[in-house]
């Protein structure tokens, strides 16, 4: 089965997954060869597949942004045959040994702080103590992203 992440600045792609768990506000959607055609959204979840790589299981874990996932019997390439699990995401964070916490901690204080900072200059422009703008919104987003990436990775190391 075939497995390809994809975000503005991030690709990985896995040919020999055995098995694919998305995490869905409603539960969990787990993906095998042959799965039925299937398409969904994942907001700040987690996506784990299993991949089998030099005989033996290996275990990824992702914390995926606004993401878009598509499960496919036909394959979006005519020359690969079999499911192919194609997932779109705005952001996406490997959780991993290699994975900082310190960094990501930064990453998430930095929005955080930005969010903060963005609510000030609109609040003081409109006058109101609960401003809402575009660049808030997305802002938001980031932080809620960056929160629940840190969250997993404590938990998980």
């Amino acid at each position: 089965m075939l497995f390809l992440l994809a975000t503005p600045e991030y690709t990985n792609v896995q040919a020999n997954t055995t098995k694919v768990k998305v995490h869905l506000k409603g539960g969990i959607a787990e993906i095998l060869d042959k799965h039925q055609d299937l398409m969904g959204r994942v907001e700040n979840n987690l996506i784990e597949i299993e991949s089998y790589f030099e005989n033996k299981i290996e275990k990824f874990l992702f914390v995926v942004q606004d993401a878009v996932f598509i499960v496919s019997t036909k394959g979006l390439d005519p020359d690969l045959k079999g499911t192919g699990v194609y997932v779109y995401a705005k952001n996406v964070r490997e959780i991993n040994s290699a994975l900082s916490i310190d960094d990501l901690s930064k990453q998430y204080e930095q929005k955080k702080l930005l969010l903060e900072n963005e609510i000030e200059k609109v609040s003081k422009l409109e006058g109101s103590s609960k401003p809402i703008s575009s660049k808030i919104l997305l802002l938001e987003d980031d932080v809620a992203f960056f929160r629940k990436a840190l969250l997993f990775a404590k938990e998980i190391k």
